[in-house]
């Protein structure tokens, strides 16, 4: 009975040290870090911050008021009035010297350039992706201060290889806008925050206060019409010639056509439209036009479109564009895009008519050759 007592005691004591050893042990280890605090440090760092280049080129002139700026560039060759009540300066008129300036409230808010001439250190015209790459990193995520917001910014893949963003050490951006046939840089705008915020197009998590206060009311919409058509016609066949392809040449007929075109469109959509997502879609867009994604029609759209003003033939096309809020953007957004650089790679066009109607636009594009042979042909 003794030795029988005397195994449970030393089964106990070996029991107690094999247990309780790990348990005192770990009271002197430091405690570990859980799971949810590592995914927090990853997702605080789930982008490379970007840098700021040195101030450089047009990026000196953004924020200095109109009187300062007309000082050291004076007589512009045009004015043309613009969205949001802004103006824009028109200087030169070939690629190597073409430039507009921006005015808001008598300052300067952004420069959209396309000489190849001026100051656009440390970029230059026809440059592409390797080449910028030499200079700056392409980053995919911005996040800045305006006003009382804080505002993060995130380009996609197709944003970083056609219209990547780059910022000074002034405060102020520059959209580097890339041609999508030939991927070289065609196209520079330096911009301010707000300018950026209005026009904004890259994707955003948060709320756009600025686009959301945008004025919409223009005490001249006939004036602001007639000079988007002005500037649209200039830019785009500035961006032809970069191209080695001929001015357009405007076609009453076209313009005509665009016209009736525009306004049947906005008067019975469903006409055109046959899909009831895309209708509520086009619709939403006319109505909330100044925070809207641009509207597409698509072929199938496009062509009852042309059948209803009878420019049916094989050789016109066209675009329609909505809202547009800025002309600058939205050309440069056409040789950008996939889709809208197709409609303009057509060997053949020679013609255009357009027209706008306060932020929406019909461009028809023909071929002055086939206009000639069905006049031929009736005679």
């Amino acid at each position: 009975m003794k030795r029988f007592i005397e195994f449970f005691v030393c089964l106990f004591i070996v029991l107690s040290v094999v247990y309780l050893k790990p348990v005192i042990s770990s009271h002197n280890q430091p405690k570990q870090k859980n799971d949810l605090s590592v995914e927090k440090v990853k997702i605080s760092h789930k982008s490379v911050p970007y840098y700021e280049l040195n101030t450089t080129g047009m990026a000196n002139f953004i924020g200095k008021t109109e009187t300062e700026f007309l000082k050291e560039h004076p007589n512009p060759k045009k004015k043309w009035k613009s969205y949001y009540n802004t103006e824009w300066l028109v200087y030169g008129d070939s690629l190597n010297d073409y430039y507009q300036v921006e005015m808001k409230n008598h300052v300067v808010s952004s420069i959209f350039v396309i000489g190849s001439e001026l100051d656009s250190t440390p970029f230059a015209m026809d440059m592409n992706l390797v080449d910028l790459a030499e200079i700056t990193t392409i980053f995919s995520n911005f996040n800045f201060e305006y006003g009382d917001e804080k505002y993060e910014v995130e380009l996609t893949e197709d944003d970083m290889n056609y219209r990547p963003l780059v910022a000074f050490n002034n405060g102020t951006f520059a959209v580097l806008h890339i041609n999508q046939g030939n991927g070289k840089l065609m196209a520079i705008r330096y911009l301010d925050k707000h300018t950026l915020l209005s026009i904004m197009p890259y994707q955003m998590d948060q709320e756009n206060k600025v686009q959301q206060s945008l004025a919409t009311n223009v005490p001249n919409w006939e004036q602001v019409n007639f000079d988007n058509q002005q500037q649209l016609s200039t830019i785009l066949n500035l961006l032809r010639e970069k191209e080695n392809k001929k001015s357009y040449q405007a076609d009453s007929e076209l313009e005509v056509g665009a016209k009736n075109a525009l306004r049947k469109l906005k008067e019975k959509p469903e006409t055109f439209i046959d899909e009831p997502d895309r209708l509520e879609s086009f619709k939403s867009t006319t109505d909330n036009q100044f925070n809207s994604a641009p509207f597409i029609l698509n072929k199938k759209e496009m062509s009852k479109i042309l059948k209803s003003v009878d420019l049916t033939n094989k050789e016109t096309h066209g675009i329609f564009y909505g809202p547009v809020i800025d002309v600058p953007f939205m050309m440069t957004n056409w040789y950008g895009s996939r889709f809208y650089h197709e409609e303009l790679t057509h060997k053949k066009d020679t013609t255009i008519g357009l027209t706008f109607e306060k932020q929406s636009v019909m461009t028809f594009f023909g071929r002055e050759e086939e206009k000639k042979k069905t006049v031929e042909s009736s005679e």
